[in-house]
């Protein structure tokens, strides 16, 4: 009697088991979006840029560092979009387009003796101004490719990242965010761009 009470309820158990993790598990064909895309940067430690992450339909990945290759030498085309904090300095050196992708060719430069570990970029874009008490509608954009060292920018030095994102312009009312954050800093910065610029975008 002991031991069909102890079988029967070690299938009990086997079963609520069972219903749990189907229950924590979603659908097999669910897709779970980041409500706040952004360039995340392994906290890998060898110094190395991270891995190109690519993700676009219409162009192969070959042709995008291509792409890339040739804006790596382009003189500055705009000079108006900069910012420091502490030493640390971002600037927006221009933007192109090609085959429905924009491409932001970024300047990082550290001033300072001390690394500067990326946390992330992020790319969004919010309205222009907002009332007290209002929500503020916030709408990520997340890369599709990444050219360069956005990893580390180390001391007394410059990297210059190409991030590509998909072709866009913004509405009215909005403008784009580029943000950079520190990794266990506080050295954040912070780039706004209006649409008149999104639309001087040069042709690859």
């Amino acid at each position: 009697m002991k031991r069909e009470f102890a079988i029967l309820t070690g299938s009990l158990f086997l079963s609520l088991a069972a219903t749990v993790s189907a229950q924590s598990v979603g659908p097999p064909n669910q897709t779970f979006i980041n409500p706040s895309p952004a360039l995340t940067i392994s906290s890998s430690t060898s110094g190395r840029p991270p891995a190109p992450r690519w993700k676009h339909l219409s162009v192969n990945e070959e042709t995008l560092k291509d792409y890339c290759r040739k804006l790596e030498n382009d003189k500055r085309r705009i000079y108006y979009l900069n910012t420091r904090d502490s030493r640390m300095a971002m600037q927006l050196k221009g933007i192109y387009t090609r085959d429905g992708l924009i491409f932001f060719r970024l300047s990082l430069c550290n001033h300072s003796h001390l690394d500067y570990e990326i946390d992330s970029i992020r790319f969004y874009v919010t309205d222009n101004h907002w009332l007290k008490n209002t929500p503020v509608q916030i709408t990520g954009l997340p890369p599709v490719y990444i050219y360069g060292n956005a990893r580390t920018v180390r001391g007394k030095s410059r990297e210059f990242p190409i991030i590509v994102l998909p072709q866009f312009t913004l509405p009215s009312g909005k403008h784009l965010v580029i943000e950079l954050l520190e990794r266990n800093g506080n050295r954040h910065l912070q780039l706004q761009a209006y649409n008149y610029t999104l639309l001087r975008s040069r042709l690859i």
